[in-house]
């Protein structure tokens, strides 16, 4: 019994043997073609170039003359929309290393060990073995190309807008930008440029979406508040930085049950965003200060905000009562330190506009119009605050001579109020705020030098 079963296996391993000689002669009379030859092993092309059986001088020259029959034309041509560009070799100094190209076809079938020898050199024959047809060229002439290709397809997004003419509400839908990937769409030329010439490649772009949608108007139909205040337009500097402010809160939504906040909007009062010294009132005295006339701007917003009936929740009162509006309805603004805020209370969104005008600034704000809504009236009381009269001895002034340093300037408590009416009914008093603008002392210096 042992016996047979190792001559079964003795014949089991001669079988063996026999299959692998006989693979083996196949394997070497499979490359014996190639065993004693100096040119390129049967099947290894550069790119998509036969290079087979060629000697590294004659690979060489066959890629030299398939890469100048290949950009004799524009060898790149860009595509974005209905728009093409077309990139010459020079334009970027593209050219191609034909020496080391036929160098690494002739190197395929003669690395590492004699099995991995027979091994590649089969694989060619068989299956082909491809050397990429890799070329060079200038990033930089490259990059530049790009880029002023961009400068025509690229913009920014721009919003829908609300346009209102003659009463009535009219709305310019939105723009999407966009923007040329150059890093992504260099990638995708030079990926391109491996795999041969002449090619054609899609620009990358990115889209860039708008801040303010044509849907984000559907429920918005009717103006709901407006109000408007006068300046000096002589003050440049005062007219400059009203128009800037102006502008900050110009074109902007407000979504339903969000708040609304002057100084994030507006931004630092800062030379360098164009805004110049005016006078400002500061602890109640009349400096020159950057963003003088900006409380204006804020000013006007917060009436339009009460007429809109919108949630007040920040609002403070000047230190002395400015000319330009009502006692009780001012709203002052300082950068990091007093902001205007109120919050859009209603269910639907609101678009607010501002326009400066000649001599006036009008901020309006637009939103649905609610059926019998109350009509709306800013009413106020005051009370005057009388000032004090300090008499000041002076040493340096001639004995009995009288000196007026100040005129003084009564002060006023005011209670401010937002009335609603229906059908000539007043149906609610809300109390806005107290205010108290503090009175000036007069100051008289007499003389006591003798």
């Amino acid at each position: 019994m042992q016996i047979a079963f190792a001559k079964h296996k003795f014949n089991l391993l001669f079988v063996l043997v026999i299959i692998l000689f006989f693979s083996s002669v196949v394997l070497i009379t499979t490359n014996a073609d190639f065993i004693f030859t100096d040119n390129i092993y049967s099947g290894v092309t550069i790119g998509n170039i036969p290079v087979g059986g060629l000697s590294v001088n004659e690979a060489k020259n066959t890629v030299l003359v398939a890469f100048k029959n290949r950009t004799i034309k524009s060898p790149i041509t860009l595509h974005f929309q209905n728009e093409t560009w077309s990139i010459a070799a020079q334009d970027i100094e593209l050219n191609i290393n034909a020496d080391d190209l036929a160098l690494q076809a002739h190197h395929v079938g003669r690395n590492g060990n004699i099995i991995n020898i027979l091994r590649e050199r089969y694989l060619a024959a068989n299956y082909g073995h491809t050397v990429p047809f890799t070329q060079n060229y200038n990033y930089d002439k490259l990059h530049e190309i790009l880029t002023t290709i961009a400068a025509s397809i690229n913009h920014t997004p721009q919003d829908a807008l609300l346009v209102y003419h003659n009463n009535n509400i009219h709305i310019t839908p939105e723009i999407w930008g966009q923007q040329v990937d150059l890093l992504m769409s260099i990638t995708d030329i030079t990926s391109n440029l491996n795999n041969g010439i002449p090619f054609s490649s899609e620009l990358t772009i990115n889209k860039q979406s708008p801040n303010i949608m044509s849907q984000d108007f559907n429920d918005i139909d009717h103006l709901i508040g407006v109000y408007t205040t006068q300046f000096n337009q002589n003050n440049k500097s005062r007219y400059q930085n009203i128009a800037i402010a102006s502008e900050k809160i110009n074109k902007i939504l407000v979504k339903a049950g969000t708040v609304f906040s002057f100084n994030q909007s507006v931004g630092l009062r800062l030379p360098e965003y164009g805004y110049k010294e005016a006078p400002v009132f500061v602890d109640g005295k009349l400096l020159l200060d950057w963003g003088g006339g900006v409380c204006q701007v804020s000013t006007t917003l917060y009436n339009s905000a009460l007429l809109a009936d919108l949630e007040i929740e920040e609002r403070s009162s000047h230190f002395q009562p400015p000319s330009y509006i009502p006692l009780g309805q001012d709203a002052t603004v300082a950068d990091n330190l007093i902001d205007f805020k109120f919050k859009n209370n209603s269910p639907y969104n609101i678009y607010i506009t501002s326009e400066v005008s000649s001599n006036q600034i009008t901020v309006s704000i637009f939103g649905k119009q609610i059926p019998n809504a109350a009509k709306i009236h800013i009413e106020t009381t005051s009370k005057r605050l009388d000032y004090n009269t300090i008499t000041m001895k002076d040493p340096s002034i001639a004995l009995g001579k009288r000196i007026i340093e100040s005129e003084g300037q009564r002060g006023f408590a005011v209670q401010t109020y937002r009335v609603k009416i229906i059908n000539g009914q007043e149906i609610s008093r809300e109390n806005l705020s107290s205010d108290e603008y503090s009175p000036e002392d007069r100051v008289i210096r007499i003389g006591s030098k003798l």
